[in-house]
Order: structure tokens, then sequence, then C-alpha cells
């Protein structure tokens, strides 16, 4: 797929603004633009394993807004490593797709894995207050905020895709399994434009750090090398 003489891939930016997939192509940097809300695994929203696995991990983000992307590279990654009783879904779509994503199979423990900005809103082009930071918390810690539930949930149906929403979202229509855990990392970078195919520094140089740490979270031992 070119760009009009067939010799060079889109950029994801030029490809998601004509709606084509770009998830065949061979990209550089980080891997963005190989996500894009697909779903080609065995059951609804998985990209590897099965429904029946007891362990599932959840790469949430925007696959073609920089470090906010990440959540997706991760997923794509684990999905290459055809970990035992793990399935993988790539929720880069919105938060009421990725709740429906994680109730419907009968997990054991999921864990939820993508950037968190604080501080500025997103797509903005500032940073997050520390960026590379990575937290680890349990999603039962991810207050629900019941006086504006009706509206937060409009926003997620609008599809801000963000790993705050698809906790609140999935607790306040259904229920994660005990000992769930978010994994998040601050983003230096949120929008188009600055580096579409490759993290920030910050984030590029946490990246096996957020691999390893979403691992730990995991009941078995496992290793992506």
């Amino acid at each position: 797929m070119g760009e009009g003489d067939g010799s060079r891939p889109l950029d994801p930016q030029a490809a998601a603004e004509r709606g084509e997939s770009v998830s065949e192509q061979s990209r550089p940097g980080s891997g963005h633009g190989h996500s894009k809300g697909r779903s080609y695994g065995t059951t609804a929203g998985l990209i590897a394993g099965e429904q029946s696995a007891s362990q599932l991990v959840v790469g949430v983000g925007y696959p073609y807004l920089s470090d906010l992307a990440v959540g997706n590279v991760v997923a794509d990654r684990f999905a290459t490593c055809d970990l035992p009783d793990v399935a993988v879904a790539d929720c880069s779509h919105t938060p009421i797709a990725a709740y429906q994503t994680i109730t419907v199979g009968e997990y054991d423990t999921v864990v939820v894995v993508g950037a968190r900005k604080r501080g500025d809103g997103l797509n903005t082009g500032t940073s997050s207050e520390d960026p590379g930071r990575i937290r680890t918390y349990p999603t039962a810690d991810v207050p629900v905020p019941e006086s504006d539930i009706v509206d937060r949930l409009a926003e997620c149906a609008m599809g801000s895709n963000t790993v705050e929403n698809v906790v609140i979202t999935t607790k306040a229509l259904g229920e994660f399994p005990a000992g769930s855990t978010v994994v998040d990392i601050e983003p230096s970078y949120d929008s188009w434009g600055f580096s579409v195919e490759e993290f920030s520094p910050a984030v590029a140089d946490r990246f096996d750090t957020l691999l390893e740490t979403v691992l730990d979270c995991l009941e078995r031992d496992y290793s992506v090398d």
C-alpha cells in the first residue's frame, strides 16, 4: 500500500484519515499503526489467546497519538509471545467495547495497561506531570464518580478511550475479577506529528520496564524475551 506511487507505506495518520489499515505494513520505531481496534483472535476483542484463559492483558490507548499508543503496543508485543493461559486484548476502540471484552470471559486476573496523563487534558501536545513514571494499583482503588456517571459514559461512547475511563466504565456496568490491576505510564507527548511512529524518550526508555511490570502482575512467571 503506497502513498500514490506504490513504493512507500502510508504513515499512520494518513491511513487513519483514509480509514485504511496499516497493520500489515512494516513500521519502524515502536510499532504505532499496528493496532487499530482490530480483533483477529479466537473470540471477540482478543488479539491472542483464548477466552477460556484465566488471565487477560488489556492494552488501552490511541494508536496514532504518540505515547498514548503505548498500551496498544504492549498488547501487540504480548500477542506475539504465546503466553500459556493468557489472553490479550487490544482495546484501541471505546471504553464500552473494552468493558464488553473484559467481562465476556471468566478471567481470574485482568491487567489493564496504557498511558495515563496527569495534569493537562489529552491531545494538547503537552507533557504529563512526571513523564515515564510507572504506577501499579488495583482496579478497586479507582473510584466510580456516581455524580456524573451518565456524562462519563456518554463521553466514553464518543471514544474517550483512556485507562481511567476503561476502568470506570467496566466497574459501573460490570465488575473486574478480584485482584485485577492497572499498570500505567505517564506520557511525555500525546498528539499528532511530533512522533507518530516512535515514543518520546521518556516512554521509550521505560518500555521494557513497563513490559516487566505487566508480567509481574500475572499469576505465573513469564518472559517476553
